[in-house]
């Protein structure tokens, strides 16, 4: 699990999400959504002796086979009884309740289609806060507050600082803040290795490929996900 506010980059393609399994209400790390139910115990440190329960919406809950494939994917909620009091159960008909977690708090629903914003409701998140799909990658997802999240594609969550990539003659230039000044746009860009100075003048590109006014060095910009800028010497703006 991640710690609070890392930084992170949209648009991660291709990368796995990681999982979790709630075990007698404590949570452990999984190393993929398919696990054999005996697996899952020992990266839990279950003492053998003991069986893996699903928890589901009903009064029944079905125990697993230690050989069994568990899906996470189809409830990640579990706890462990002595073998000997293992009744084993039929499939239950009722739905099994789900795992959805942010950095390290969890919480247990039977809903696998949340949103954004629900997802942080559901763990008393504040709206204010951007969080990210927890994948097995060096940078995570963006999550926007309307975005449709599905348990079966991955429960874990963090909460990020998505960074903002923008592009500057054509060339990519990452960002941590939204809000900044178009001087310290030059600056970032000259660090990430366009070649300007902070003399040159910044233009705004418009959707038609012309340019916008020129932008003064003090004049904060809101920066938007692939915003395209123009950076050109005083006496060079066409």
């Amino acid at each position: 699990m991640h710690n609070s506010f890392t930084t992170k980059e949209v648009g991660v393609c291709g990368a796995a999400p990681k999982w979790a399994a709630l075990i007698n209400d404590q949570l452990f790390p999984m190393a993929r959504r398919e696990l054999k139910a005996r697996d899952i115990q020992d990266q839990a440190g279950v003492a053998k002796g003991l069986a893996l329960v699903r928890v589901h919406g009903g009064t029944h809950d079905p125990v697993i086979r230690d050989e069994a494939l568990v899906d996470l994917g189809s409830g990640n909620v579990f706890y462990t009884v002595p073998l000997c009091e293992a009744e084993r159960q039929s499939d239950c008909d009722q739905p099994a309740k789900l795992a959805f977690v942010i950095d390290d708090a969890w919480a247990v629903t039977l809903t696998g289609r949340q949103t954004g914003q629900s997802l942080k409701r559901l763990l008393a998140i504040p709206d204010t806060v951007t969080i990210c799909r927890d994948l097995e990658a060096p940078n995570d997802e963006e999550i926007s507050d309307s975005e449709i999240l599905l348990h079966s594609e991955g429960p874990v969550f963090t909460k990020c600082q998505a960074s903002i990539t923008v592009k500057i003659n054509n060339q990519p230039v990452r960002f941590v803040r939204r809000d900044v000044t178009a001087l310290e746009v030059k600056e970032t860009a000259i660090k990430q290795g366009v070649k300007i100075d902070v003399g040159c003048v910044l233009y705004q590109s418009k959707p038609d490929g012309g340019l916008g006014p020129a932008i003064r060095d003090d004049e904060v910009l809101s920066l938007q996900q692939c915003d395209t800028f123009n950076c050109v010497a005083p006496d060079d703006n066409s």
